[in-house]
């Protein structure tokens, strides 16, 4: 999602070693055993949620960054952009409403399948195209409805805003996350933008019930991780992105920045109040990350960017790098998602291992 060269989510982006994957099958075992116009942001999100959930009474009006935007009636031909929007959608088990999608497998790491839980859902949904789409491919599909995000599709000074597509009886609705690139007074980006994403959808399309159980089965995974790791010292962490002669990072304002700090570590980009960008090398070597993250969909690889990591006279001194402590997350981990939470635990197990009785080198 950057604000530079590239118009998009890390898409120049977006294999792990045996021990890493050994810690995401473990972190995988672990798992298994409201106004849309309030943008609330804790980092310590509750459990608990025993309240009945209303049905939508049309008609309902939801935030779209701050612009009010009112639905008569459920879309019915709604569109979506990129793999974890798809997810969002597929999660609320909104597929009959969707003639389509775009780019969810040009976010995908190369030659994976997309993940279990949601491939029986992508088989039901068309994808238009694997890249992101252009005013003509979406109005061609006569949608009512696009789900999205600023720089995961729409743009600004182009004919992809809201307020163009609303010519064509468009209605939008943009990614909480992604609304710091339109909204000055968006200061902090937290997991609670993806449970808003899931309340705006279960609103418009009267899928309340849906959109809570996801949101709760998020909050304990979650909550799991905290009660391990919340007490320790956090660990330092870059995310890369992409990039060889300057690095794209997820800084302060981009989800990844959120799940590091939930899965015990600290970013050292923290600081930097934008959403996804370009930072120097230079900056990254005076910060010395113990970890790195790397972000992990189309080419180059996850196994090619550690390459470059480690062979770079730049980067191979760093002492993540020396101590190859590596974990590839994918683009539907690090960008708001229902994979949010199993990305923090994730995270929280490749950190501190010996909080969850793992040995130290994840295996």
């Amino acid at each position: 999602m950057p604000t530079t060269v590239d118009t998009r989510r890390p898409r120049t982006p977006q294999s792990p070693s045996v021990a890493l994957l050994a810690v995401a099958l473990l972190a995988g075992a672990a798992l298994a055993g409201c106004s849309s116009s309030s943008h609330a942001a804790t980092s310590s999100p509750s459990t608990s949620s025993s309240t009945a959930v209303a049905t939508t009474s049309y008609p309902v009006t939801v935030s779209d960054c701050g612009t009010p935007v009112t639905y008569t009636q459920a879309p019915t031909r709604a569109v979506s952009n990129d793999i974890n929007t798809t997810e969002d959608m597929i999660a609320l088990g909104l597929e009959s409403h969707m003639v389509g999608e775009f780019a969810a497998s040009g976010s995908q790491p190369a030659n994976q399948p997309y993940p279990a839980e949601f491939a029986a859902g992508f088989k039901q949904i068309h994808e238009i195209s694997p890249d992101y789409f252009t005013l003509e491919q979406l109005v061609g599909q006569r949608p009512d409805f696009l789900f999205a995000g600023w720089n995961y599709g729409l743009q600004v000074g182009t004919t992809l805003t809201p307020d163009n597509l609303a010519k064509y009886d468009i209605k939008t609705l943009a990614l909480t996350e992604s609304c710091a690139h339109v909204q000055s007074s968006k200061q902090s980006v937290s997991v609670d933008d993806t449970y808003q994403d899931l309340t705006d959808l279960s609103q418009i399309f009267d899928v309340n019930q849906q959109a809570q159980r996801v949101i709760n089965s998020m909050k304990a995974q979650i909550a799991t991780a905290q009660s391990k790791v919340a007490s320790l010292p956090p660990v330092s962490v870059f995310d890369y992105d992409s990039g060889t002669s300057t690095p794209f990072t997820g800084p302060g304002l981009a989800m990844v920045n959120a799940e590091i700090t939930l899965g015990g570590g600290t970013n050292i980009f923290a600081g930097l109040k934008q959403s996804w960008t370009s930072v120097s090398w230079e900056q990254v070597v005076k910060a010395d990350p113990q970890c790195i993250i790397i972000n992990d969909y189309s080419t180059p690889t996850a196994a090619q960017k550690e390459q470059l990591l480690e062979t770079s006279p730049i980067t191979k001194n760093l002492t993540a790098v020396k101590n190859h402590c590596f974990l590839p997350l994918t683009y539907d981990e690090v960008t708001p998602s229902p994979r949010n939470g199993e990305a923090i635990v994730a995270i929280a197990h490749w950190l501190h291992p010996s909080a969850f009785g793992l040995p130290a080198d994840g295996s």
